[in-house]
């Protein structure tokens, strides 16, 4: 008497087709996942087939059946891993995968701003964000912003809305630079942006930290400027500058030149945290550059 064992048609059809797909998945450079998570319907219809097949023949010849337990796992298995990939595919995990096995983080250019400022704007608030900025002094009336930002997209920043935001209060004009976009499943995207900002010399800067690094160039500074809440303040000044800078820090004013003092007169051992004051005066120090509650500053003096 023959014996048929159902499952091992199916499953060398299945081998044949697997290997076909793959096959083809290079010669073409068409994706294998998209194809091997298309096809697995058939490894059901195969396997139908031949069970109906194996019905029709027993009924005929009167074959003794026998099902070819081994064969169907490997069928289960191969049907399985492929509805996997259909429900990753369907959820986004697998293009989230794809995403950062090919990551590449490039440098992009940030959109250039030129904001035109009127005669009634007396004073400008810079909320920076997290990021690193770097802030200079200019004798013109308008406000530029350009730099660069680091992402695995170029489409992250396509316009200056994307990463800056203005308003206009009054005599102030807020400008807010913006978060990063961060994308968060089960994996997440981290970009940089370095921006610049140029600031008409002559209106006051009030610049908001968020614990993040400030860079200031102030030049031949003719107003008044101020930050607060930064990680870091560096700034270099010019030694033909007129310019006064106050720092009230958790460290002291970092400077050869700098005589600086503990604004509390209490001993180092009853301080939660320590506070320090310092300054630096160039010319008669009619302008002032006052930092507080940041963690550190440094102040440089070009030559």
């Amino acid at each position: 008497m023959r014996k048929w064992r159902v499952g091992t048609v199916s499953m060398g059809a299945s081998l044949i087709l697997l290997g076909i797909v793959l096959f083809i998945s290079q010669w073409k450079g068409m994706g294998a996942a998209d194809i091997f998570a298309s096809w697995w319907p058939f490894l059901l219809v195969l396997l139908g087939v031949e069970i109906l097949a194996y019905l029709y023949f027993s009924r005929q010849e009167h074959t003794f059946i026998k099902y070819d337990f081994l064969s169907i796992i490997f069928i289960g298995v191969l049907g399985s891993v492929a509805i996997l990939f259909v429900l990753l595919s369907s959820t986004g995990i697998l293009q989230e995968v794809r995403t950062v096995v090919g990551a590449e983080t490039k440098v992009f250019h940030l959109p250039n701003v030129r904001q035109s400022v009127s005669p009634e704007i007396k004073r400008i608030v810079l909320q920076t964000g997290s990021q690193p900025i770097t802030i200079e002094g200019n004798n013109s009336d308008e406000i530029q912003i350009f730099g660069t930002y680091q992402s695995i997209s170029a489409n992250d920043i396509k316009k200056q809305e994307d990463y800056v935001a203005i308003n206009i209060v009054g005599d102030t004009m807020y400008m807010t630079i913006k978060e990063m976009p961060r994308k968060e499943v089960l994996f997440h995207t981290v970009s940089t942006m370095i921006p610049t900002v140029v600031v008409p010399r002559h209106l006051s800067l009030e610049v908001r930290g968020n614990y993040n690094s400030v860079l200031l160039y102030p030049r031949q500074l003719a107003a008044s400027w101020n930050v607060s809440k930064a990680e870091e303040v560096h700034i270099e000044l010019d030694k033909n500058a007129n310019i006064l800078v106050t720092a009230v820090t958790r460290e002291m004013l970092e400077d050869g030149n700098i005589a600086w003092q503990r604004e509390n007169g209490e001993t180092e051992e009853k301080l939660p945290v320590q506070t320090f004051k310092g300054k630096v005066q160039l010319g008669n120090g009619t302008y002032h550059i006052d930092v507080f509650d940041s963690q550190r500053a440094t102040v440089h003096v070009l030559n």
